[in-house]
């Protein structure tokens, strides 16, 4: 390796490597751009790196020798200085490496050092659009939020299920793709993504660019490339999303704000709707974000006027809300999942051509299996969660880490167990329902049944073709899917959501009544909504039945503010994992010890939600303060310490945690 000593360019390089800092290179090229990408020595390998300041070198205090880079990768920088800004404040906020946040920025192309495809083909630009039409509460909305296009300004959407925010968000994107802006609307989840196209698509005079994970390099890559160059431009996407390389953006809409997806769950944990507050406030432009059901986080900052809300209060059809049975199941004691008023609301429903949506929060066939002989239940043993039976494959699975094997092959007790399986997922009621109703069209609507983007297709086009009678699913299946004709959800058990250890199980469970509900009844007749559970007495399923979620979140809000719990504090959540138990809690006990002061509050260490996976034992604290701020100076504190721990100890750190 040469070293040169003369005066160079000195450039502050970011690569993707698990450490909070930048790498320092001499460079003679004067096409090197902040920005750019380029090719350096890393110990005995080669990297690609992203310049991210460029110094003279005369200015370098240390004396310690510094390599000179191999080539500058870009004739001009692949980063603009905005989309830098962005991921600087993430990489900081979200206590995350620095190089790694800005290479997830990247396209997949540059990511490898590829050089960029020199034709890209794009799809023909102009559709003859349909005019849209707005009732008179869509067009206040609208013409209001677009007074003021030009600023910064966080906007609240808060509609009714059914009450057509869609249009809202079309009309917006509709007059700044007339003045030739660019426009993001982000959607939690992909299978709502062509759904969502095709809406918009029948309105604009452009089509529609779709961004997610199920895209391929190089189509990913399209998108990339017209953020870079198109002014008048939409992009309909998931969370990444947010991270491309928009240079004219006039407006971002975040559809379903209060949804968990739009967090990542591991690794770069960020939050997708919160980096598009960032961006708004970077580019100067307005950001909407919507929902039936605003995050608690949302309605604090409308009640302290952070963000303007608008309410639409009637539903676009006009239809009444849905008419809400509970049905006791200590009394009314369910048949495989199912009760005797469910069951005989769905045969009256179904005989007069309506649908039915019926909702279960788990996978699989049972969730639990037991040995009749010695009421032993099979868990995995790797982790300490129970084995999921699958009945369509037989064999059990443990959705922590998905191990499985063959439910007959499982001896986890006795020497001649008499395995048993208990509870109820999607595959048991999907049983059940093809015995009670075997002339009707069945789709379960699952991860283990909707896989792929054919899968995914197949489901589109069968709901929208009105080819389904019942469908059956997980959440998956009520993220803003409107299917035609449906005249009665049934929720078959909401008692897990209630008696939730996790700090936002009622707030999730309030919003998934709310929004499972909505998809009953959304054309011109009023729905029914059965359901199930055994505490029919709980008080906050009582207020949400019969106030609504606004009044169930102002207790839920006031209950959350008596423990000093977000969104009246911040919090992060420390985990460690180890293969020893405790090796694990004695890190975080010692975090514990000098996180004890006035500014700071910390609870734990206690066992993660799933304190045993793949062989790892792990456990968290969480930490908290009333100023963001402080608990950033605080967390910065405990990473220098948790950088200096053995390595076979794994941690992470998770900001605004969606989930204990």
């Amino acid at each position: 390796m040469v070293y040169n000593t003369h005066m160079q360019k000195l450039l502050s390089v970011a690569l993707d490597v698990p450490l909070n800092k930048l790498f320092d290179y001499h460079c003679d090229d004067n096409k090197a751009m902040v920005g750019s990408r380029v090719k350096v020595p890393f110990g005995a390998s080669t990297r690609i790196g992203l310049i991210v300041e460029i110094k003279d070198s005369g200015r370098r205090k240390n004396n310690y020798k510094i390599k000179n880079i191999y080539e500058v990768l870009d004739e001009k920088p692949i980063l603009s200085n905005e989309l830098l800004k962005t991921s600087k404040w993430a990489a900081t906020y979200y206590h995350y490496p620095i190089g790694q946040v800005l290479f997830n920025s990247m396209s997949p192309i540059h990511r490898k050092g590829n050089n960029e495809p020199k034709k890209v083909l794009r799809e023909a630009s102009m559709t003859k659009p349909t005019a849209l039409k707005l009732n008179d509460e869509q067009l206040r909305v609208s013409n209001d939020i677009y007074k003021n296009i030009h600023k910064y300004q966080v906007n609240y959407l808060r509609g009714v299920t059914g009450s057509g925010k869609t249009e809202v968000y079309t009309n917006l994107a509709a007059n700044i793709l007339n003045n030739d802006g660019q426009v993001l609307i982000m959607v939690p989840e992909i299978n709502l993504t062509p759904q969502t196209v095709s809406r918009f698509k029948k309105y604009l005079t452009i089509n529609p660019q779709e961004y997610h994970s199920n895209l391929t390099p190089s189509q990913k890559f399209k998108v990339w490339k017209a953020c870079r160059e198109d002014k008048k431009l939409i992009v309909i996407g998931t969370r990444s999303s947010i991270f491309l390389p928009f240079e004219n953006l006039k407006l971002i809409v975040v559809d379903e704000e209060h949804d968990q997806s739009y967090k990542q769950s591991e690794k770069f944990r960020y939050n997708a709707r919160d980096i598009g507050i960032v961006r708004a406030k970077n580019f100067n432009c307005p950001i909407v974000l919507g929902s039936a059901t605003p995050s608690f986080e949302s309605i604090h900052n409308i009640n302290i006027k952070k963000y303007r809300q608008y309410k639409l209060v009637n539903r676009y059809f006009k239809s009444k809300l849905p008419l809400i049975t509970i049905v006791d199941t200590s009394i009314d004691k369910p048949d495989e999942g199912i009760s005797q008023v469910l069951k005989e609301k769905m045969k009256l429903e179904l005989s007069k051509n309506k649908k039915v949506i019926l909702f279960i929060g788990r996978r699989g066939f049972s969730n639990t299996v037991i040995c009749s002989e010695c009421k032993s239940i099979v868990n995995c043993p790797k982790c300490d969660t129970y084995m999921t039976y699958h009945k369509d494959i037989d064999r059990l699975i443990c959705h922590q880490c998905e191990f499985s094997y063959k439910f007959g092959s499982v001896k986890p007790c006795c020497q001649t167990p008499s395995l048993v399986p208990l509870g109820v997922g999607t595959q048991r009621i999907e049983d059940k329902i093809k015995k009670l109703f075997p002339t009707k069209n069945i789709l379960r609507v699952d991860s283990d049944n909707i896989s792929s983007k054919k899968d995914l297709k197949n489901f589109i086009e069968k709901a929208t073709n009105n080819e389904i009678d019942i469908f059956i699913g997980t959440q998956m299946i009520v993220k803003g899917h409107d299917f035609k004709d449906v005249s009665l959800v049934g929720i078959i058990n909401i008692d897990a959501g209630l008696y939730s250890t996790d700090f936002r199980g009622l707030e999730k469970t309030g919003q998934l009544i709310t929004q499972v509900s909505g998809r009953a009844g959304r054309q011109k007749s009023q729905g029914n909504v059965i359901i199930q559970t055994n505490n029919p007495e709980h008080k906050l399923l009582l207020k949400i039945l019969k106030n609504g979620y606004e009044e169930f979140s102002k207790i839920a809000l006031k209950e959350r503010e008596s423990v000093n719990l977000p969104p009246f504090s911040h919090i992060g959540i420390i985990k460690v994992s180890s293969p020893s138990k405790s090796s694990s809690k004695s890190i975080l006990m010692k975090i514990v010890k000098f996180s004890k002061n006035k500014s700071v509050f910390v609870y734990g260490p206690s066992p993660s939600e799933t304190s045993k996976k793949n062989n790892r034992y792990f456990y968290q604290v969480i930490v908290g303060s009333k100023s963001r701020k402080l608990l950033s100076e605080h967390i910065s504190r405990i990473k220098l310490y948790l950088a200096s721990i053995d390595s076979k100890i794994k941690w992470s750190i998770d900001i605004d945690p969606t989930e204990q």
